[in-house]
């Protein structure tokens, strides 16, 4: 496995746009996650292609490649963050070149439809890869970043130590302001209490962490990149559905959990994490539990669920390959 160095004061990051153009067509939230970012003490260098607008998409696949490619080759950037997700990664896969990524291993980071990247590069390279914060919702978040968010961003990326135990978040929010309109500008977001961790099924485990938004994982599905779960600790999450305000539905959850099942992931993985689903009530997350017990009913493999994963804030950042385990007898996720 590469070895990657930690993020410290002075650390230069390049930041892409592989999907969405987000960047270029909401600008002032752009500029606020650049600036907490250096306010953070790194400084920043925004790709060629990753302020430019392309209809439902921030530029050409080669371009938007393009961008990762010459990070990547650039022994002056540390680490890649991403502005934001979408749902095109997977257009720019064939426009990697894997082979000097493994030759140059470094820091990329984001969530969402950065699953696919970040799975592709991870199964190509051995390299870890980092499902959490983007620039745009996490860092520009307003005033600030969420203050665990940053806590554990920081623990992933910085500290020399292990991440170790992960604690569950005092409150959290899936509140939706609108950024077009400047709604994000004029408050925070309303935040409420976290119940903490919920075990589907209990049971103890060890595995490497794989995963990352269920519907973007998807997309590799019969592909070259498409990972090997034996032995691993699944996580997925839920993103918003068609409306930036609405959750995937549960029925299509309910239909990649088959995919995933079919593809014989169930049966190889050792344990399963699920993050707290974005914009469902409580009657939507009673139902996706019974799907997800119906659908796992034949394994025996501990199930935590409600974790500070992707789609709400705050949220963890998880390194895809790094071993992790579960313990619901002692309510534990720990990170090594």
């Amino acid at each position: 496995m590469p070895i990657l160095n930690k993020l410290a004061k002075g650390s230069t990051i390049g930041i892409i746009s592989p999907s969405a153009p987000l960047a270029g067509l909401v600008r002032n939230r752009a500029e606020r996650g650049i600036k907490a970012l250096e306010e953070m003490g790194f400084s920043v260098k925004v790709g060629n292609n990753a302020m430019k607008v392309r209809g439902y998409k921030s530029g050409t696949a080669q371009e938007r490649a393009a961008d990762i490619n010459s990070f990547f080759s650039d022994n002056k950037i540390d680490a890649i963050f991403s502005f934001i997700g979408g749902n095109h990664s997977n257009q720019i896969l064939q426009y990697l070149d894997f082979d000097l990524i493994k030759n140059n291993p470094k820091i990329i980071l984001g969530y969402s439809d950065m699953t696919v990247l970040l799975l592709a590069i991870y199964v190509k390279t051995g390299m870890t890869t980092f499902y959490g914060p983007s620039v745009m919702n996490q860092f520009g978040e307003y005033p600030k970043i969420f203050p665990y968010t940053k806590e554990y961003f920081e623990k992933c990326l910085i500290s020399k130590d292990v991440i170790g135990k992960v604690e569950p978040s005092k409150e959290w929010t899936d509140e939706f302001l609108d950024w077009f309109a400047g709604d994000d500008l004029k408050r925070e977001r309303n935040l409420k209490k976290n119940d903490g961790y919920i075990w589907i099924k209990e049971g103890a485990c060890e595995g490497k962490l794989i995963g990352g938004c269920i519907s973007s994982l998807m997309h590799l599905r019969g592909t070259e990149f498409w990972p090997d779960f034996k032995d691993s600790i699944l996580f997925w999450e839920i993103p918003e559905g068609s409306e930036f305000s609405k959750g995937e539905t549960i029925y299509n959850v309910d239909a990649y959990l088959t995919d995933l099942k079919l593809n014989n992931v169930f049966d190889k993985i050792s344990g399963m994490i699920i993050g707290r689903p974005f914009c469902y009530s409580v009657e939507d997350n009673s139902s996706l539990i019974e799907v997800i017990k119906e659908q796992t009913m034949e394994y025996d493999f501990p199930i935590l669920f409600n974790v500070d994963i992707g789609h709400t804030d705050p949220m963890i950042t998880l390194p895809i390959g790094r071993k992790a385990s579960l313990d619901s007898k002692n309510n534990e996720f720990i990170i090594g």
